[in-house]
C-alpha cells in the first residue's frame, strides 16, 4: 500500500479550458514477477478540481445535479517497469503505465459530496518514479 498523489491537465478543447486537478489516495499495488515486471494497481481517495470537467457537468446536469470540485477517486491501472527493458539500472525505478481515473459521488451515498448520483471517466498513459 502507498500514498498516492498527482497533479494532472484536462487539455483544452472547444467546450472547455485547461483545467487542473489534484488527487490523494491510497493505492494497492500487485507485481507480477515475470522477466519484465508488471503492476497491477487499485486505488482510492479524493480527487479536486479548478473547474468541473465539462462531461462530468453535463452527464449530471442531464440527471438534475450540479457537481462539485471536490469528488471521491478511484483508479486502476496496469504498469510495466522500464528498467527491465532497458540496458543498465538508470531507470529501474521508471515505471510506464496505462489507468482508468473515475471521479464520482459514490452513488448518492455520500453528503460531503452532495448527494449526487454519477461522475466521469477519464483513461491516461503516465510515467511514474519512485524515489
Amino acid at each position: 500500500f502507498f500514498l498516492h498523489s498527482g497533479l494532472g491537465i484536462h487539455w483544452k478543447s472547444p467546450k472547455q479550458n485547461h483545467e487542473l486537478e489534484a488527487i490523494l489516495s491510497i493505492k494497492m499495488y500487485y507485481t507480477i514477477p515475470l522477466p519484465v515486471r508488471f503492476r497491477l494497481g487499485a486505488a482510492e481517495g479524493l480527487s479536486w478540481v479548478t473547474k468541473v470537467p465539462y462531461r462530468e457537468e453535463q452527464n449530471l446536469a442531464e440527471k438534475g445535479y450540479t457537481t462539485s470540485q471536490l469528488l471521491n477517486y478511484l483508479d486502476f491501472s496496469v504498469d510495466m517497469n522500464l528498467g527491465d527493458i532497458t540496458p543498465g539500472d538508470a531507470l529501474d525505478k521508471l515505471w510506464l503505465g496505462y489507468y482508468i481515473h473515475h471521479r464520482s459521488a459514490v452513488f448518492k451515498s455520500a453528503q460531503q459530496f452532495g448527494r449526487i448520483k454519477g461522475g466521469s471517466n477519464f483513461q491516461a498513459v503516465y510515467l511514474q518514479h519512485h524515489f
